[in-house]
């Protein structure tokens, strides 16, 4: 019984606690700065806004837009970064030549390449996508090579004995004894990913939560802008919860 209690007081007390803190520091800065709504409305008003946008389509749609641009990217991003880290941890070669390319591109943040993108692909989704592509791509490349390069030599020695291949060897033990720092991984990148397909979306974008925010503050309208925010970290925490829920499950049954 007392496990259970301190279960739940862990679980859903303490966040509760947490928000209750929040909210009463904002509404504490209000009544002492005595600030305006428009440069900070209080958190019924963000509440009430938040209520209203939920029952729009356009609300939705630009969720959905986001999303989809964050999850189209992602999977690029994930399957190229991991192939091409399997490479750069496998062939001596291979890593010689794409380790200068990797590094040097690596530290270009993804909001260096918005204005290039919105000047390739306007203010379609195919700029956003390759976006995060670019954002997740570099985090999973960098983790798989050094994953692939700290697996235990008693393994390999274990498959080159059982006669496989390199290829094969790579594929079927590096790659699974590298999957728990994989699935690490996979959840920062998702992260970056949705920073980056919303700070895009802030410059240039058809719809997106993004443009949704830009929007709000272009016409001083802050309670959409606060309620946007919060949007955006719900889906967030959504995303990667989510995430980590397919790492945990991709590790058991491997």
């Amino acid at each position: 019984m007392k496990r259970g209690a301190g279960l739940l007081a862990r679980r859903v007390l303490l966040p509760v606690v947490g928000v209750a803190c929040v909210l009463a520091v904002w509404e504490a800065t209000l009544l002492v700065y005595r600030l305006p709504p428009i440069v900070l409305p209080s958190p019924w008003s963000v509440a009430t806004t938040l209520v209203e946008l939920v029952g729009t389509a356009a609300f939705w749609r630009d969720v959905g837009v986001s999303l989809y641009e964050f999850i189209a990217g992602y999977a690029v991003g994930v399957v190229l970064g991991v192939a091409v880290g399997m490479l750069i941890g496998e062939s001596r070669y291979f890593r010689l030549a794409a380790t200068p390319v990797i590094e040097s591109l690596r530290f270009i943040v993804p909001f260096a390449w918005i204005p290039l993108t919105i000047l390739w692909f306007g203010t379609s989704v195919t700029g956003k996508i390759l976006l995060v592509a670019y954002a997740v791509f570099f985090v999973m490349v960098v983790s798989t090579a050094r994953a692939m390069a700290q697996v235990e030599p008693t393994l390999s020695r274990v498959g080159t004995m059982l006669g496989m291949g390199p290829w094969r060897l790579a594929w079927k033990v590096h790659l699974r004894a590298a999957a728990p720092t994989l699935a690490s991984a996979a959840r920062a990148a998702a992260a970056i990913g949705w920073i980056a397909v919303v700070a895009a979306e802030y410059i240039g974008a058809s719809a997106g939560l993004g443009l949704m925010i830009t929007n709000a503050a272009t016409s001083l309208t802050t309670s959409v802008v606060i309620a946007g925010m919060i949007v955006i970290g719900l889906v967030g925490a959504g995303v990667s919860a989510a995430i980590g829920a397919l790492s945990r499950a991709w590790l058991d049954y491997r």
